[in-house]
């Protein structure tokens, strides 16, 4: 047992790395407002300084502090992370949303939002994470993620051209779709750690789908675009109205964004890795949504740089479904990983508490889920 004197001395230091956390922050985001340091740099550091470097020294350090002092440290760094970069948004958007303006900007959001709650009432049954890890998903897919692949792909760009097969179809959407997944790879690999409470493979999901959305929510400002509707391509726009249609060799082709494959990513890789012992070839569900996504992502930029011939660009049509191929994988891959990890939570029907579901139940949630993830008697009688 911990004595007092140990107690508060792991508090004390639990109130310092608070305190750096804090000051890390307001001076990053201090520095770039001043133009002393990049903006993409600034939040880079203001992000991932908290939510990895600074979030391993509050691990290591709550190992001994007592319980109270872990859930008020948690709570301050996560709110001034969410609060600064909240703020970087707000900074940023009247140079982003020059082109169009920022009623297009608006109109975006609830485009991704419609799409964002959707998703979050079908995990709803099983969600174990709460709101702050979800807005820091879409915080740093919008800041973070958009400076990251900027800093890879603008010197690509602009060495070979925009127009140019390789940079444009390739190297843009492999390194986008990489970038996206970073916060949903360090997730899953601090879940692994932990034997005794686990999050959903929705859970994950809807980290992709925010994080996706807020690098969406960027590049349709930066690039004048952005719209709403439930009518544009039948059927999947009830789900995703920011999907755009368009005409590729004179055939239809529906414009799937980031949030969709992002999330489809997410969710089949969480699968796997939280349930992939239980399957035969397991390693075949990541692979298809991965080679989907790219699929999808490098044709309808190639056909839009012109830099694939008529023959080629019909085949990826078909392959692709037209473009619904993610949309309609991201739809059934929901339904059924919900009914999967349904059986294994449990618990009454109750839609309060399956839509707002507090602190107990969601620890509830991970305890059953966490023994279905790790113990095999229990994935034989729970999955």
């Amino acid at each position: 047992m911990m004595t007092n004197a140990s107690a508060t001395s792991s508090d004390l230091r639990l109130a310092t790395i608070a305190g750096a956390s804090v000051l890390l922050s307001i001076v990053s985001f201090a520095l770039g407002q001043a133009g002393l340091v990049p903006s993409g740099i600034s939040t880079i550091v203001v992000l991932v300084g908290i939510s990895i470097a600074l979030r391993v020294a509050w691990s290591y350090a709550a190992k001994s502090a007592s319980s109270p002092s872990r859930e008020k440290t948690m709570l301050l760094i996560s709110s001034v992370g969410l609060g600064i970069s909240g703020l970087s948004v707000l900074v940023s958007l009247p140079r982003i949303t020059q082109g169009a303006g920022i009623q297009t900007f608006l109109i975006d959001v609830l485009a991704q939002s419609w799409t964002l709650g959707i998703l979050i009432v079908a995990a709803s049954p099983v969600r174990t994470l709460g709101w702050r890890a979800f807005a820091g998903a879409g915080l740093t897919g919008f800041l973070a993620v958009t400076a990251l692949a900027r800093f890879v792909g603008v010197p690509v760009l602009a060495s070979l051209g925009i127009a140019n097969v390789f940079g444009s179809a390739i190297w843009v959407p492999i390194t986008e779709e990489l970038f996206k997944i970073i916060p949903v790879a360090i997730v899953l690999m601090l879940a692994l750690r932990r034997t005794d409470s686990r999050p959903s493979a929705l859970d994950v999901m809807l980290l992709g789908a925010f994080t996706g959305a807020g690098f969406a929510l960027y590049e349709n400002a930066a690039l004048a675009r952005g719209s709403f509707s439930l009518f544009t391509n039948p059927i999947v726009s009830l789900f995703f109205p920011s999907s755009g249609q368009g005409r590729a060799f004179y055939w239809p082709l529906a414009q799937t964004g980031h949030l969709v494959h992002t999330a489809l990513i997410a969710l089949a890789v969480a699968f796997y890795v939280f349930y992939g012992r239980t399957l035969r070839r397991g390693w075949i569900v990541p692979l298809v949504a991965i080679a989907s996504v790219l699929l999808e992502h490098c044709s309808q930029n190639a056909i839009v740089v012109g830099g694939v011939d008529e023959v080629v660009g019909k085949v990826a049509l078909v392959l692709t479904l037209g473009g619904y191929l993610t949309m309609l994988l991201l739809i059934a891959s929901v339904a059924y990983v919900m009914w999967f990890e349904w059986r294994i939570v449990g618990g009454a029907f109750d839609p309060i508490t399956w839509c707002l579901p507090n602190a107990s139940e969601r620890n509830r949630r991970s305890k059953r889920l966490a023994r279905a993830q790790t113990d095999r008697a229990a994935r034989s009688i729970c999955c």
